[in-house]
C-alpha cells in the first residue's frame, strides 16, 4: 500500500504526465515528417494551387505551441497545488503547536489553583505557586502577541515608533531579566560589547526580536553550555550576534527558518515548543527598521549564530569593553 502511494504520489504523476506528453509530440512531428510527402503528393493530383509548403510548417509550429501551452498549464496548475497543499500542512502543524502551546500553561495555572483552593499550604509554597503562575501567564501573554504580530507584518500595517536606543543598557537589561532562565539550565551566558552606539529603533519590537532569539537559545540546548550575545559596528551597521551551542543547522534550513509556521522537523526538536513564527516576526521587524537577519551553523550538534544587523543612521557610538 505504502508503494502505491508513492507510485502515485503528485510530484511522480506530475513528472509522468510531462513525459507523457512530450513522447506524444514527439510522435505527432515524426509521423508527420513522415508522412507529409504522401500528403503533398496527393494535395498536388487533387488541385496544386491549394497545396503551399509554407502552410505546413505553420500548421506544425501551431500543433507545437499548442503543446508547449498545454504543458505550462499543467505546469502552473501543479506549482499551485503544491503550494497549497504546503500551506496546508503548515497550518495543520501550526494549530498543533498553538493548541500545545495554549494548553500547557493553563493546565499548569489550574493545577496550581485547585491545589490552592483544596489544600492547606504555606506562604512560601503559595508564593512559589504565584511565581510560577505568573511565569505561565507572561508565557500565554507572550504566544498572543506573536499571534497577532504574525498578522501584522507587511510593511503597510506595521507602525513603528521610533525613539533613540542606547543599546548598551537594552542589552543589560534583557539579559538581566533571562537570569532565571539562565540559571535553571545552568547556561554560562555571556555579553560581550565592542561598540555601544545610540539607535533609532521601535524598542518594543527589537525587544522581541531579541527574546526570541534568546528563547530559542533556552529552548534548543542542552544544560550547562555557552551562550553569548556579543556587540559591535560592522561598516553601515551594528551587529548583535547571538552564539548558541544548541541543537545546530543544516545548510538546507538557512532560508528555510524565515518561512512564516516554518519548524526544523528532526528528532531533537520534535518535543522543542513553539508555533513556527518567531523567526518570521523577527525578520519582517528587521526588515521594517532597515536590517537584516542571518544564520550561520556548522551542522546538527554544532550550535547556530544568528547575526541581526541594524543600521546605525550616523548613531553616535562609545567604545567599551564588558565581558560580565
Amino acid at each position: 500500500m505504502d508503494k502505491l502511494k508513492t507510485i502515485f504520489h503528485p510530484i511522480f504523476v506530475f513528472i509522468g504526465v510531462q513525459i507523457a506528453w512530450i513522447i506524444l509530440m514527439a510522435i505527432w512531428i515524426n509521423w508527420y515528417l513522415k508522412n507529409r510527402q504522401d500528403f503533398k503528393d496527393f494535395a498536388l493530383e487533387i488541385q496544386p494551387e491549394l497545396f503551399a509548403t509554407d502552410l505546413h510548417w505553420v500548421i506544425l509550429l501551431e500543433g507545437c505551441f499548442l503543446m508547449m501551452v498545454i504543458l505550462a498549464g499543467v505546469y502552473l496548475i501543479f506549482v499551485y497545488w503544491n503550494k497549497q497543499a504546503r500551506l496546508n500542512q503548515m497550518q495543520s502543524n501550526f494549530v498543533a503547536s498553538v493548541s500545545h502551546e495554549l494548553k500547557s500553561p493553563l493546565a499548569s495555572i489550574q493545577l496550581y489553583l485547585e491545589t490552592m483552593k483544596y489544600h492547606d499550604v504555606s506562604r512560601e509554597e503559595a508564593l512559589d505557586f504565584v511565581e510560577t503562575m505568573l511565569a505561565d501567564t507572561e508565557r500565554l501573554s507572550g504566544l498572543i502577541d506573536t499571534i497577532l504580530e504574525a498578522g501584522s507584518t507587511e510593511p503597510k500595517s506595521m507602525q513603528l515608533q521610533l525613539q533613540p536606543v542606547e543599546m548598551k543598557p537594552f542589552l543589560l537589561e534583557l539579559m538581566a531579566g533571562y537570569q532565571r532562565q539562565f540559571q535553571e539550565k545552568e547556561f554560562d551566558a555571556r555579553l560581550e560589547i565592542k561598540d555601544a552606539p545610540t539607535l533609532n529603533l521601535d524598542k518594543q519590537a527589537i525587544r522581541m526580536v531579541f527574546n526570541n532569539l534568546i528563547g530559542n537559545a533556552l529552548r534548543y540546548s542542552s544544560r550547562g553550555v555557552p551562550f553569548t550575545i556579543r556587540m559591535r559596528n560592522q561598516g553601515k551597521y551594528c551587529e548583535i550576534e547571538f552564539a548558541d551551542s544548541g541543537i545546530g543547522l543544516s545548510q538546507k534550513d538557512f532560508k528555510k527558518i524565515f518561512r512564516k509556521f516554518y519548524r526544523v522537523q528532526n528528532r531533537e526538536s520534535q518535543n522543542i515548543e513553539g508555533a513556527g513564527l518567531g523567526l518570521f516576526i523577527s525578520r519582517e521587524i528587521l526588515k521594517n527598521h532597515k536590517g537584516k537577519i542571518q544564520v550561520f551553523s556548522e551542522g546538527k550538534g554544532k550550535g547556530s549564530t544568528f547575526k541581526v544587523f541594524l543600521p546605525l543612521n550616523g548613531a553616535v557610538t562609545e567604545s567599551v569593553s564588558l565581558t560580565p
